[in-house]
């Protein structure tokens, strides 16, 4: 790769970095997979980026984009180049009244920050919005804790360009599109009926491509194509973004249960007052956290639940309706309705689960496969029971939370990666949890992506005709495999 390395060097503007030390760091994200590249780039400019493709292409060498590297699936590892967005293509380039163009590399909390100046806010918001960058964000299809009331990345994006696998450039929204685009229009044409049939019925997905909001309502929105894609169609260097104005009110209650399945129970019903966000912390992670600001003593599960809009007598209507629907089946340990206490409420959850991600029980860590399912809430009780019972059969500790609001549970047992034996469990365990989701027309990947945890369950998840699309949409925008490789699509033998 040296030789490559230097031809590198000659058409970019950006640095171009293989020492062994660069390697290293890029060989790992926030997943328990490493795998080490050949050498990073940092691009300067879109012309960075098509140079790159192109030459990439000439040569049949992988290209994988990266963030900050917050996937936790391997989303952003490979073993040839990696593009790195975060040193130049960072920034906001326009903000409208109601959207806000920025390059991939800008973080979500820089944006946050500059948009709440002009009170507006981008709702979607995972638990890493301080470090994660919108380019990974628009790639997993992220949502965060408010994707309830406001959706996920998905429905607020309208408009990419993109820097297709040979260097060419597309400009791609509702109203502007090119020759690939139409191409991609012809192959789903006359497939909406069956996308309608197997897409799951639930509020979130990230799993393989989100063909139904590519053709939703008999309309196209070619631009969503690339969402949960995982830089496997092609490379963002400009994305627009819809942005709302902040909401004037604000109400937070934190409910405390005796255990996950009496919290789990009411969800369909606090859903009747239609809060912006409900999320659960089970003891498995509050036992974990002791300085979180809360007073959870004789509490094994809490729930967080938001009311937001432009009236205070809704709100605090909604937020009283709440309560009263739930005497006798919880406590309100806290209720907040000013921005100071609300944030430092949430912050505490964000605490939470960082200090979940490094938790060690022995050899043990908490393992993501099967972490980032997702149900209609309607179901959520009897799938919630459903995984408690494997987890006992199995004789396995676990963490246990999650956006109930949304049946979007993050459950991860411990795992020693050293034992064959577990690693053969926890794919058996995998394999009957998919199982079980399928068959209640939900899906296995809710905000995360498939990676390269996974990416052999997806064609499970669809079924082989839907699968096929997803392979000719592949083979139309990246005819060599070079986006990517191994994430979302497996190359086929022929």
């Amino acid at each position: 790769m040296s030789s490559i390395a230097e031809d590198m060097r000659i058409i970019a503007e950006g640095e171009i970095l293989d020492d062994e030390w660069t390697r290293r760091y890029y060989s790992v994200d926030a997943s328990h997979y490493s795998i080490v590249p050949s050498l990073v780039v940092f691009p300067v400019h879109q012309e960075d980026v098509s140079a790159i493709c192109k030459y990439a292409f000439s040569k049949n060498v992988s290209l994988t984009a990266r963030g900050a590297g917050t996937g936790l699936l391997g989303q952003s590892l490979s073993q040839n180049i990696i593009i790195d967005f975060t040193r130049h293509m960072n920034k906001i380039t326009e903000i409208g009244n109601n959207y806000v163009v920025v390059q991939p590399g800008i973080v979500k909390g820089v944006l946050d920050k500059e948009l709440k100046r002009k009170g507006k806010f981008l709702p979607p918001d995972p638990a890493s919005s301080n470090y994660c960058t919108i380019g990974g964000m628009v790639a997993n299809n992220a949502s965060g804790p408010h994707a309830l009331g406001f959706g996920s990345i998905i429905d607020f994006l309208e408009g990419v360009t993109v820097v297709y696998s040979d260097g060419s450039i597309g400009t791609i929204s509702d109203n502007d599109s090119d020759d690939r685009m139409t191409r991609i229009f012809r192959l789903l044409g006359d497939k909406v009926d069956l996308i309608r049939q197997r897409y799951p019925k639930v509020t979130k997905n990230s799993c393989g491509y989100r063909l139904d909001s590519v053709i939703n309502n008999d309309k196209f929105f070619p631009q969503k194509l690339f969402a949960a894609s995982e830089g496997t169609l092609g490379i963002l260097t400009s994305v627009r973004l819809k942005i709302l104005d902040l909401p004037d009110c604000r109400q937070l209650l934190v409910l405390g249960f005796n255990n996950l399945l009496s919290a789990v129970s009411v969800i369909p019903s606090i859903l009747l007052d239609s809060p912006v966000a409900v999320e659960l912390l089970d003891h498995t992670v509050l036992g974990n956290v002791d300085k979180d600001g809360l007073d959870h003593s004789h509490v094994r599960t809490i729930l967080f639940v938001e009311f937001a809009g432009r009236e205070r007598k809704r709100i605090e209507l909604q937020a009283a309706c709440c309560k009263d629907r739930l005497v006798g089946k919880c406590r309100v340990l806290e209720s907040a309705s000013d921005e100071k206490s609300i944030n430092r409420i949430w912050e505490s959850r964000k605490s939470a689960l960082n200090h979940v991600m490094k938790l060690t029980i022995g050899s043990r860590r908490p393992i993501g496969l099967i972490e980032d399912t997702v149900v209609h809430t309607d179901f959520l009780l009897e799938y919630t029971r459903f995984l408690i019972e494997k987890y006992a059969k199995n004789n396995l500790d676990y963490v246990f939370y999650g956006h109930a609001g949304n049946g979007n549970l993050h459950t991860r047992p411990m795992i020693d990666l050293d034992s064959q034996s577990e690693i053969r469990m926890i794919e058996h365990l995998a394999d009957q949890v998919f199982k079980k989701v399928i068959s209640l027309r939900g899906t296995i990947s809710g905000e995360h992506g498939d990676g390269l945890g996974r990416v052999n369950y997806i064609s499970y998840m669809y079924g082989t005709q839907i699968y096929s699309l997803f392979l000719g949409i592949k083979e139309l925008l990246d005819p060599t495999y070079i986006m990517n490789p191994g994430k979302k699509i497996l190359k086929q033998n022929k």
